[in-house]
C-alpha cells in the first residue's frame, strides 16, 4: 500500500514506536557500563594491594597505548597517503588488501608470533613489551588507515593542485597541505586503535604485561576480590570514555576541508621506479607482517597437529554465538541509528554516545557490569542461579552493549542518503513511525545493514574476555579454546582454533573492503 493511501489524522496522539525502541536499546547498551561505575562507588574493595594493581595497570596501559598507537598511526597514515594520492605498482590491490589485518585479533597475532619466536622462525624475538607494541602496530594500523584514507580522499583537489602549481614537492604537499587537512580523520582512527589497545586482554596477558585489563582478571580470579575488579573496571571505563570523547570530537571536525561543488578525482603523484618499488615494498611488508606471516605459520602448525574432533564443537558454538549476537545487536543498532537520524536536538542524539560507551570499554568491563546486574536481580529474587540459559542471555547482552556502536556507525552513514524532506513528506501523508522505518529507512540503509552485520559478526567472533567470563560451563568457543591452549604454552594445539578465527574473519573483511572500494566515486587505478 502506498504512503498516500493513509491520510494524516489531525489531533491523533501517536507514540513514536521507533523512538521508544531506541530508548530501550540505549538502556540495554548503556546499563552494564553505568552499573560498573555506580557499583564501584558503592562497594568497598577492602584490599590493600588494590592501589598497586591500579598503578601498575595504568602505567602499563599508558605505555602500550602511546608506543603501540604511535606505530599504528605511522603505518596507517603513511599507507593511506600512498594508496590515495600516489601511483605505484599494485596500488589498486593494496588499497583493499591493507585492511586484511583487521581479521586477526591481537591475541591471535601474539600466539602466532610467540610460536615463531620459540621455534626460531622469526628473525627478531617478538616477546615482552616491545613484542606487544609490534603486534598492536601491525595489527591495528587498519583503523588509522581507513580513517586517514577517507580524509585524504575527501580533500579538495583544488588545494592539492594549487600547491603543486606553486612548485611544492610531493613530500612538502603531504606535510604542509594533505596531512593538516587529514589530521581530524587520523585522530579519529588513532583513538579507535588506542581504545583497542587499552581494551586488549589476550595479547597483554600472553606477553606477561600488567595492564588495566589484565588487572581486572587478576583481582577477580587470583585475589578473589570482585569489588576491586569493579573499581579497576571503572577506572578503565572512564579512560575509555575519555578516548571516546576524543574520537567524537575529531570526527566532528573532520569536515572542515573545503572543495569545489563539483567532484573531481584527486591528482595522484606518479612515483618514479625506485620510489614506486619502495612504496609497494612498504605496503607489502604491512600486509605480510600483519596477516600473511602469522596466517602461514598457523596453517603450518595446524597441518602438523590437526585434531578436527577437538574444534568442531567450539567452531559450531562460535558460529551460533556470532550470528545470533550479530542479529540481536543489529536490531538494537538500527533502532538507535534511525531514532538519532530523525532527532532534531542534541539530546535526541545522545543514544549514539550511550551506545559508544560499550564499544570504548573492554569486553571484560562490560561483562562484569552485566554480571553485577544479574547478581542484583538474583538478590532481589527475580532470577535464580546463572544457569546455561541465563549465561547465554548475559553473553548476548554483553555483545550488544559492547558492539552496538560498531553497528550504528555504518547504518548511520547509510541513512545519510535519506532526505529530511522524504521523511517529513511520509509523516505528513500519515505514515507512522514503524511504517517509515520498514518502508523507507531499512530499504535505503540495506547495503549499510549488510556491512554492519559483517562487522558485528567478525567483532563477536574475535571477542575473548567477555566470552571467557560469561560462557556457560563446558561451552567453549574458538577464542576460548585458543586462549586455553596458549595459556598452557600449548601453542601447537592453539594453532587450529586460532587459524579458524583468522580465516572466518578474513572473508567478511575482504568482502567489506571490496564493497567500500567499488562504492566510492571515481575509482581508478
Amino acid at each position: 500500500m502506498s504512503l498516500a493511501a493513509t491520510p494524516a489524522r489531525s489531533g491523533a496522539l501517536r507514540i513514536d514506536g521507533v523512538a521508544a525502541a531506541a530508548t530501550i536499546a540505549t538502556l540495554i547498551c548503556a546499563a552494564p557500563a553505568v552499573a560498573v561505575i555506580v557499583l564501584s562507588l558503592t562497594r568497598d574493595a577492602g584490599a590493600t594491594f588494590g592501589g598497586a594493581l591500579i598503578r601498575d595497570g595504568l602505567l602499563g596501559t599508558f605505555t602500550l597505548v602511546v608506543a603501540g598507537g604511535a606505530g599504528a598511526i605511522m603505518f596507517g597514515a603513511t599507507a593511506a597517503w600512498l594508496v590515495t594520492l600516489c601511483r605505484f605498482p599494485g596500488r589498486a590491490v593494496f588499497e583493499w588488501l591493507l585492511v586484511v589485518p583487521l581479521a586477526a585479533p591481537s591475541y591471535i597475532l601474539a600466539y602466532a608470533y610467540a610460536g615463531m619466536t620459540w621455534a626460531g622462525a622469526s628473525p627478531l624475538p617478538v616477546q615482552g613489551f616491545w613484542g606487544a607494541v609490534f603486534i598492536y602496530a601491525v595489527g591495528l594500523y587498519p583503523y588509522v588507515y581507513l580513517a586517514a584514507r577517507a580524509s585524504f580522499a575527501s580533500q579538495s583537489a583544488c588545494a592539492l593542485e594549487a600547491a603543486r602549481m606553486l612548485g611544492a614537492s610531493p613530500a612538502r604537499v603531504f606535510w604542509r597541505v594533505a596531512l593538516p587537512l587529514a589530521r581530524p580523520g587520523i585522530a579519529a582512527g588513532a583513538a579507535l586503535a588506542c581504545m583497542e589497545i587499552a581494551a586488549d586482554y589476550g595479547a597483554a596477558q600472553h606477553f606477561g604485561l600488567s595492564t588495566l585489563s589484565t588487572a581486572v582478571f587478576r583481582a577477580w580470579y587470583a585475589h578473589g576480590a570482585p569489588a576491586l575488579a569493579l573499581q579497576i573496571s571503572a577506572v578503565l571505563l572512564v579512560a575509555a570514555i575519555v578516548f571516546l570523547f576524543v574520537e567524537r570530537s575529531a570526527r566532528g571536525r573532520a569536515a572542515y576541508a573545503g572543495g569545489s561543488s563539483r567532484w573531481r578525482p584527486l591528482p595522484r603523484y606518479q612515483l618514479n621506479t625506485a620510489a614506486g618499488l619502495l612504496a609497494a615494498g612498504f605496503c607489502t611488508a604491512l600486509i605480510f607482517f600483519g596477516a600473511v606471516a602469522p596466517l602461514m605459520w598457523l596453517a603450518r602448525l595446524a597441518v602438523i597437529h590437526a585434531n578436527v574432533q577437538d574444534i568442531i564443537g567450539p567452531f559450531a558454538n562460535s558460529m551460533v554465538l556470532s550470528a545470533t549476537g550479530a542479529l540481536i545487536t543489529l536490531a538494537l543498532a538500527a533502532a538507535i541509528a534511525v531514532a538519532a537520524r530523525r532527532a532534531t536536538t542534541s539530546v535526541g542524539k545522545a543514544p549514539l554516545f550511550a551506545a559508544g560507551m560499550g564499544y570504548a570499554a573492554p569486553g571484560a568491563v562490560i561483562a562484569l557490569g552485566a554480571l553485577s546486574l544479574f547478581g542484583l536481580a538474583r538478590e532481589a529474587g527475580w532470577v535464580g542461579g546463572l544457569g546455561a540459559a541465563l549465561s547465554l542471555a548475559a553473553l548476548f547482552w554483553t555483545y550488544a552493549a559492547r558492539f552496538a556502536s560498531a553497528g550504528v556507525g555504518p547504518i548511520d552513514a547509510g541513512l545519510a542518503r535519506l532526505s529530511k524532506g522524504l521523511d517529513a513528506s511520509a509523516r505528513t501523508l500519515g505514515a507512522g513511525s514503524w511504517r517509515r522505518f520498514v518502508e523507507i529507512d531499512l530499504p535505503i540503509a540495506a547495503p549499510s545493514l549488510a556491512a554492519a552485520a559483517l562487522i558485528l559478526f567478525v567483532e563477536i567472533l574475535k571477542e575473548l574476555p567477555a566470552t571467557l567470563i560469561l560462557r556457560p560451563f563446558n561451552f567453549d568457543t574458538l577464542a576460548v579454546k585458543a586462549y586455553s591452549y596458549a595459556s598452557d604454552e600449548r601453542l601447537l594445539e592453539a594453532a587450529a582454533p586460532s587459524l579458524l578465527i583468522f580465516v572466518a574473519g578474513l572473508a567478511p573483511i575482504i568482502i567489506l573492503a571490496r564493497s567500500i572500494e567499488r562504492g566510492r566515486a571515481g575509482v581508478s587505478s
